[in-house]
């Protein structure tokens, strides 16, 4: 049983290089962003789905939650990061969104066209901060991942960077905080691509509820800022890991 789902999650990454590949050829021609990033999220969802049918994993997620995510509009999406395809899950649930990514994903053959012309490369903070709150404005959500990689085995409430704070208080835009977790652990770091257990993986979504980004004000400096960006921040993690 083992060995037959390692085969399987080795077709589902050739079936994402793939789709990756497709994808991107697709963006040669002048497509419109916001249809892009529909077809993007169409692409997650049928992986989501063939991933249920076909029992490599399921998500579970309430449909008051459900509900809640494909609603936003214009928000910071906060999560804890465990698996390598925890942004695909996000998207799927999510209205339409960006996401986050490391600079390193814009070097994959498979995925160079999608990052650049769908997604928010990091190439540095300014940049980033300039893009995600062009995309908060036009009401687009920016899926964010505070620890800037998957949770280490070792340390499982990780700590947080303060980019996703930074964008939320630039922008005005609320935070919208979601915990993730996967049973069994599976595409964590460090952790084997084909090591994907004897049965389904569940990955649970859970919305950790709403919050506002404290106003800014007229004479705010730049420490001032900076402190409650830390504030913000220690308020985030403390509402994806806390009990």
């Amino acid at each position: 049983m083992r060995f037959a789902r390692s085969i399987l999650s080795a077709g589902f990454f050739v079936l994402f290089g793939a789709g990756g590949l497709f994808f991107s050829l697709a963006l040669l021609f002048p497509l419109p962003r916001p249809f892009a990033r529909r077809m993007l999220k169409g692409s997650f969802m049928l992986f989501v789905w063939l991933a249920r049918v076909t029992r490599l994993f399921r998500v579970d997620v309430s449909p008051e939650d459900r509900s809640r995510l494909a609603s936003l509009k214009g928000a910071v999406v906060v999560s804890n990061h465990l698996t390598l395809i925890d942004v695909i899950i996000l998207f799927s649930l999510t209205g339409e969104a960006v996401c986050v990514t490391k600079e390193s994903v814009s070097r994959n053959p498979f995925m160079r066209a999608v990052a650049r012309s769908v997604l928010i490369v990091n190439d540095g903070p300014l940049d980033v901060l300039r893009q995600a709150v062009r995309h908060l404005a036009d009401g687009v959500n920016v899926i964010v991942f505070p620890e800037g990689t998957r949770t280490p085995a070792d340390d499982p409430t990780h700590v947080f960077r303060r980019g996703a704070a930074h964008i939320a208080l630039r922008s005005g835009a609320p935070v919208e905080v979601v915990r993730l977790t996967c049973d069994p652990p599976v595409l964590g770091k460090r952790q084997p691509w084909w090591d994907v257990g004897r049965s389904t993986i569940v990955y649970t979504v859970r919305c950790r509820g709403r919050i506002d980004a404290p106003p800014r004000s007229g004479h705010m400096r730049g420490g001032s800022t900076r402190l409650r960006a830390v504030a913000l921040t220690a308020k985030m993690h403390e509402r994806v890991f806390g009990a």
